[in-house]
């Protein structure tokens, strides 16, 4: 494998810290999909018979995590972009409903084993940090230090371990963000700390732009996405398509709106290309395969 590096003097567009796995899928049909709506921190639940063996009808394995996905996703579009991950990748079984590409994904917490003395050397104008796990105040703080220093612009997708393991550190990022990109139950999981009421989108952006990010990106599944920058709310519906497996539909949006973003800042275009790259990469098994390029 060709080993990645930083050129001297180079600017990036986008370097992505987060983490990067070997993701192994396991496609059955044997699951049971049921609904708990008053649960709202987890009102879809993908279960199995207890005690019994599952038939597997495909194994796949594929390289995948945050930082991986979004850095290739953007380079696609034609963004100089690199990826930011532990030295060794985590391992990730992600078991897949074959009737519907919904999933269940098992995964180690390694990303807060992110090295980021190599950063402080570099340029970049945008900064996305995503999927760091446990004590990583220093972490934030490091972070927040370049981005002071170097002027770039932050972007953060938080994973649901950095909002139930380490809230004040992400309060502390997201008064720092450019950029926030998430799905609604994780800001559901947010606002349920203030909160807030939960039941209305609009209701949900309004309040995570109080908490300091300028553009907020939410995603709901077969709901579409919506983009915000603070004055405008902006709505686009899925594109119905055969979908396998939704694993990379996030990481996929969120690639697919920077890659426009970051050229063009215009947020309507950016949330088109976000859904355009999510249909394409849900048509295919892992979360790299079906990238749009430019």
């Amino acid at each position: 494998m060709k080993k990645l590096s930083f050129e001297k003097n180079m600017i990036y567009d986008l370097i992505s810290i987060g983490s990067t796995t070997k993701d192994i899928f396991l496609l059955t049909d044997r699951g049971k999909i049921f609904k708990t709506p008053d649960d709202k921190l987890a009102p879809v639940w993908l279960g199995f018979e207890l005690g019994e063996k599952i038939s597997i009808q495909e194994i796949v394995e594929s390289g995948g995590g945050v930082a991986t996905n979004l850095s290739l996703g953007t380079k696609k579009l034609g963004l100089n972009s690199f990826p930011m991950g532990p030295a060794k990748p985590a391992i990730s079984v992600i078991i897949v409903d074959k009737r519907t590409g919904e999933r269940i994904i098992f995964y180690q917490k390694s990303s807060g084993a992110v090295k980021l003395k190599s950063l402080r050397s570099k340029k970049t104008k945008y900064l996305s940090v995503s999927s760091l796990t446990g004590n990583w105040s220093r972490q934030a703080n490091e972070i927040l230090a370049y981005k002071k220093k170097n002027k770039a612009k932050l972007i953060v997708a938080p994973s649901t371990s950095m909002i139930r393991d380490g809230f004040s550190n992400l309060r502390k990022l997201l008064k720092n963000t450019e950029i926030l990109f998430l799905n609604k139950n994780e800001a559901i999981e947010i606002a349920v700390n203030d909160k807030v009421e939960t039941s209305n989108v609009n209701n949900l952006i309004k309040f995570l732009h109080r908490l300091g990010p300028k553009i907020v990106c939410l995603t709901d599944g077969m709901k579409g996405a919506w983009a915000s920058d603070g004055k405008n709310i902006f709505h686009s519906p899925i594109k119905k398509v055969k979908t396998i497996d939704v694993t990379g539909a996030g990481d996929a949006f969120a690639a697919g709106f920077l890659g426009v973003y970051i050229r063009e800042k215009d947020i309507q275009k950016s949330l088109k290309m976000g859904i355009s790259n999510s249909a394409s990469v849900v048509r295919h098994i892992g979360t790299t395969k079906g990238l749009l390029k430019k």
